[in-house]
């Protein structure tokens, strides 16, 4: 990806614009985590409800401190196993925007495996707000083409990646309880997943 595509996509973010992005499953919509304005456009450009946290992609694993805490073990095993891909492990949260995180305690972390998305984090210099680029509802794009009229004209920017794996989305895993959930089926399936806790709860 050319340099100043980067530039621009990181000085839209800071600007507390909305860019949408090609991932390692699906396009989504970026925003600032931390600023309020940035993702509450994100919430209404989306047409997200009010109740459904927003999810958080990070460049590193060190990314993860700085938005979460009392991490458990589990944890660091399923990155060690499972990122950069398709696995969002919900987590406690940490000085995060109660709008981010619907009002709750926990947040959905993840590295995608999409080194344009990952280039324009590590410039960006920290995670940011990532949902499934399409109006609520409907079914996420895996193209610009698929945006859409009227979601693009809502949004500051498109960064073009081409065609994307999609239209599975990640695998939403929730470690923040016990035994953990999948809160939403996607990419890596239920039985892996049990297989890693079974296996892990071994050792």
């Amino acid at each position: 990806m050319e340099s100043d595509v980067c530039l621009e996509a990181v000085k839209c973010l800071r600007a507390g614009g909305i860019i949408a992005i090609p991932t390692d499953t699906v396009y989504g919509l970026a925003a600032d985590p931390f600023n309020v304005d940035a993702v509450q456009r994100l919430y209404m450009v989306k047409g997200r409800p009010d109740g459904k946290p927003i999810p958080l992609v990070l460049s590193s694993v060190e990314d993860v401190h700085r938005v979460s805490q009392n991490l458990p073990g589990f944890f660091f095993h399923l990155t060690d196993r499972f990122w950069p891909g398709g696995l969002t492990i919900v987590i406690e949260a940490k000085d995060l925007l109660p709008v981010l995180t619907a009002g709750g305690n926990t947040v959905g972390v993840r590295i995608p495996d999409n080194p344009i998305l990952l280039q324009i984090l590590q410039a960006f210099g920290g995670p940011a707000a990532i949902t499934s680029a399409n109006l609520s509802g409907e079914t996420p794009a895996t193209s610009p083409e698929e945006i859409g009229s009227e979601l693009t004209s809502r949004i500051d920017m498109i960064v073009d990646g081409g065609e994307t794996p999609g239209p599975i989305p990640s695998t939403v895993y929730d470690i923040s309880v016990s035994p953990p959930l999948i809160r939403r089926h996607g990419v890596i399936s239920e039985e892996t997943l049990t297989k890693e806790f079974a296996c892990y709860n071994k050792h």
